[in-house]
């Protein structure tokens, strides 16, 4: 059965409230828990899968799933797969349990197993709500296992130094809850450079750039002179800037827009104030040993 709008969520909020996911048990085993097992409210869960954008081409992992709710109401709204983890063995019996009561056994699966040592490297979403301290250990595991623009969503706890991409808040029987979502960058830190050529003559550049997640910086050294980086935009794996350059006593801005993939960007630059259709290509190649880690304070 597949929901969708207002009536799914309708569905879903009483379908909860009946029961399926209504009551909590406490954990018996043998291996300790990170998180207690506290289950997101089902107008939460609905916010969260609608901030991350989530639809049926996605493969979204719930890392300390609980009873399954967040990868179950995906796939009943959405016809989303989804892979639940967690490792308290009773959760994972009740989200199988749960998945084949709401009839989705078929898109989403459960795993029982230490979030740290889980390879979730295939998930174009993942969905957390566990504390700010197990977000911390996991951080450097999401930015070096998920592929630039993959959402992460999580519910009441950040990152630290991590800040959102975007932010909302769900206020249930008069409580509020936060919902958080970042979009994976690429990592663009290093040094690149590459060849233009204009009016016959190549002009090379160099690029540096640092890197605090989702924000680059750096500046650009062309015909002996150095030049800041402005206007710099990273979401996933696009890139844009732009950078002011000096010619005949005359200030040219060249805007520059990107796609990131491992040691190249390739995209298109264009004077501002000129037809798009004059657009040139550009392709930088960066030195790989001049790469460093997105995460470096975990």
């Amino acid at each position: 059965m597949k929901l969708s709008g207002k009536a799914g969520l309708f569905f879903l909020l009483s379908f909860f409230g009946l029961g399926l996911f209504g009551q909590e048990f406490p954990a018996f085993q043998d291996k300790p828990l990170d998180v207690p097992y506290v289950p997101s409210k089902p107008e939460v869960v609905a916010e969260m899968l609608r901030m991350a954008r989530v639809d049926k081409d996605d493969l979204l992992y719930d890392l300390g799933c609980g009873d399954g709710r967040i990868v179950i109401t995906a796939a009943q709204l959405y016809g989303t797969r989804g892979v639940g983890i967690d490792i308290d063995p009773e959760r994972i019996a009740e989200s199988k349990e749960n998945a084949a009561k709401a009839k989705v056994g078929h898109l989403v699966k459960f795993i029982e197993q230490d979030l740290f040592e889980a390879d979730f490297h295939e998930a174009t979403v993942v969905s957390l709500y566990l504390l700010t301290s197990v977000n911390l250990r996991l951080r450097p595991r999401l930015l070096q296992q998920l592929r630039p623009g993959t959402r992460v969503v999580s519910h009441n706890y950040g990152m630290d130094t991590w800040k959102p991409d975007d932010s909302s808040i769900v206020m249930v029987n008069d409580t509020s809850h936060n919902v958080y979502l970042w979009i994976i960058p690429a990592n663009v830190s290093g040094t690149w450079e590459w060849v233009q050529t204009e009016g016959g003559q190549k002009t090379v550049y160099r690029l540096e750039m640092e890197q605090h997640f989702q924000w680059p910086a750096g500046k650009v050294k062309v015909r002996g002179m150095e030049l800041p980086i402005q206007g710099v935009t990273l979401t996933g794996d696009k890139i844009g800037f732009k950078i002011e350059l000096e010619e005949a006593g005359k200030i040219k801005t060249l805007i520059f827009d990107g796609r990131v993939n491992g040691q190249t960007i390739e995209g298109f630059v264009q004077v501002q104030g000129e037809s798009p259709a004059n657009k040139k290509p550009w392709k930088a190649k960066r030195d790989p040993l001049t790469v460093k880690p997105l995460d470096s304070e975990v």
